[in-house]
């Protein structure tokens, strides 16, 4: 698979924080910002959304169908701490406690809107308090929780058990996601290929305020940061790339929640040749 590790950073360079004992080095903001000229054009549909948490399809308006828009996703940056690990599995999770998070992606055709078969979805967040797996200067080098790829099925879908990711200084809650394209899968592993989609998810600051009330994230130091005030939610095209959540069960501790997005990708698009038109 292609894009190394970039290595870069957010939030502010020298502060630190404990995640599970381990001091925690913070990550740099992210600093490319893409045109805003090339954003406004860009939307995502959201499914299965609570009321307030949906993003309604492009010219969507009184007495529109309810239908996802054929749209192209808004690109986001990679962000740190991204690893070419190509481990195939659902279950990402590992040993990290936190709200259960039930994520299914579905990936279309900009173009056209069907969905895409055998898209890689390669996706990594970071833990509870604010921790990414596999990372010398996070003190997790040989980790690998909260990674994974999933392909999609016949009906452009992946579906991916993990935990609600935490927060750390400077950005809001976020996903990190790669769609890979035209690689092989196999024994457990998926490589070749190329990336069509690069980007980030995000949640909702209701849920947010839900869930950094449980344990273990209410042990995070750090300070809430809402969607708005979130450079990368705010500038590269966030409230078209969100989640739609609801909660499983009565209980969100242990039922957790639900998670769903579209993703419209240009198959063609490669990190030579950006997303058209």
């Amino acid at each position: 698979m292609s894009d190394r590790p970039s290595g870069n950073r957010e939030g502010p360079a020298d502060d630190r924080r404990p995640s599970d004992g381990i001091q925690v080095s913070m990550r740099r903001r992210e600093m490319v910002v893409w045109s805003a000229g090339a954003l406004a054009s860009a939307a995502l549909y959201a499914c299965g959304a609570d009321k307030d948490e949906a993003t309604r399809p492009v010219g969507a308006g009184a007495g529109a169908r309810a239908t996802p828009a054929c749209v192209l996703t808004p690109a986001q940056e990679e962000g740190p701490f991204y690893i070419d690990l190509a481990q195939v599995r659902e279950d990402i999770a590992e040993d990290r406690p936190g709200v259960p998070l039930a994520l299914a992606l579905t990936v279309v055709d900009s173009d056209t809107c069907e969905p895409i078969r055998d898209a890689a979805v390669d996706i990594w967040h970071c833990d509870a308090l604010g921790a990414y797996s596999g990372e010398p200067s996070e003190g997790t080098e040989g980790e690998t929780y909260l990674r994974g790829i999933q392909l999609t099925d016949g009906n452009g879908r992946a579906e991916f058990a993990t935990v609600y990711p935490g927060q750390y200084p400077g950005r809001t809650t976020h996903i990190h996601v790669k769609v890979h394209l035209g690689g092989r899968h196999s024994d457990g592993t998926y490589s070749g290929g190329h990336v069509s989609h690069t980007g980030q998810l995000f949640t909702s600051d209701r849920r947010d305020a839900e869930v950094f009330a449980l344990a273990p994230y209410n042990r995070n130091p750090a300070e809430i940061t809402s969607r708005n005030t979130d450079a990368i939610f705010r500038t590269q095209g966030g409230s078209n790339s969100a989640l739609g959540l609801a909660q499983a069960g009565n209980d969100l501790a242990r039922d957790g929640l639900t998670a769903k997005v579209t993703l419209g990708v240009d198959p063609g698009a490669t990190p030579d040749r950006p997303p058209g038109p």
